[in-house]
């Protein structure tokens, strides 16, 4: 008996010990490309680029503001883009007691704009990051210009969301105890698998790790907020969905055919169904990550909804 829990306990420090490296050489490989701004509850980092009207991108699940370095350098024509780390992703800092609820995040991300002086957007969000732009426009109409989802989280999951649901972990010292041991180790072997099933039935671009940020997401800290997000999904949706109806600016859903992440028909209906103006469209054999693969049509599509008269 002795024996065995000598060993546990081996097993448990080595797991840490593997996880804390493997923090260490992220972090070392990785540095705040934008700026901070302190906010109620934390601190966000965002990156700015090109000029025009204000358009904001808030990215998805464990994602952060790299992925959408190819989108915001299309958009920088049109737009001043900021690209911004959601709450507790990338280098945005979410304190141990603030809610990882859409409510606080919209409340978070609508405070740091007008930190930045930034009047009024349009926003574009990314699965996650698009039921979080659906938020702001509830929360501060005037303020929001137009909202283009795409392929966003907009009404609770009926299932789970693929390799993603592993990280529904409700109980809080369990989520902890998982991100500090085997979660990295876990993702570090099977990391190319799961993340080639969320690109699905598309190829993951050989920059994504690096320029794309993707190797982020491999850091203890990006499990658990991410798990926090997961967890807070679902109830942040179901007192949202009730209130698309007063959303009144541009609307737009595009979605991967193929999404095997988030099922297009559910999402897309919870929108169209509330907003009947809003406008929808399907890319032919993309999958989830159309930010990343579908560049161009993601950027058209985000012009020709901004372009709208107001509903």
């Amino acid at each position: 008996m002795i024996v065995v829990l000598v060993l546990l306990i081996c097993i448990i420090v080595g797991l840490i010990w593997f996880t804390s490296k493997m923090d260490n050489n992220i972090e070392s490989a990785f540095t705040p490309a934008g700026k901070l701004t302190p906010v109620s509850g934390g601190i966000i980092h965002w990156q700015k680029q090109g000029n025009g009207p204000a358009l904001i991108l808030i990215h998805g699940l464990l994602g952060n503001s790299n992925n959408f370095n190819a989108l915001a350098k299309t958009l920088a024509h049109r737009y001043t883009v900021y690209s911004i780390d959601r709450p507790g992703s990338g280098f945005s800092t979410r304190y141990k007691r603030t809610s990882a609820s859409f409510e606080q995040q919209s409340k978070m991300i609508l405070e740091w704009m007008e930190k930045e002086n930034i009047t009024s957007a349009s926003i574009a969000g990314h699965s996650m990051g698009g039921g979080i732009a659906l938020r702001m426009a509830i929360d501060a109409p005037e303020k929001i210009a137009s909202i283009s989802l795409l392929c966003p989280l907009t009404t609770p999951l009926k299932g789970g969301a693929g390799p993603l649901s592993v990280l529904y972990i409700p109980n809080e010292f369990v989520r902890k105890s998982v991100s500090k041991t085997i979660a990295s180790p876990l993702r570090a072997r099977f990391g190319r698998k799961q993340l080639a099933q969320i690109f699905h039935p598309e190829a993951v671009p050989p920059s994504f790790s690096v320029e794309g940020g993707g190797i982020l997401a491999l850091h203890s800290r990006s499990f658990y907020e991410g798990s926090r997000d997961t967890v807070s999904a679902q109830g942040s949706l179901f007192r949202q969905q009730s209130r698309y109806s007063e959303i009144n600016c541009p609307v737009g859903v595009l979605y991967g055919e193929n999404d095997e992440i988030l099922k297009p028909t559910d999402h897309m209906n919870a929108v169209t169904n509330a907003i009947p103006n809003a406008k929808s469209d399907i890319i032919p054999n993309a999958g989830h990550m159309i930010p990343i693969t579908q560049v161009q049509a993601c950027a058209d599509f985000i012009c020709d909804i901004d372009s709208n008269d107001v509903i």
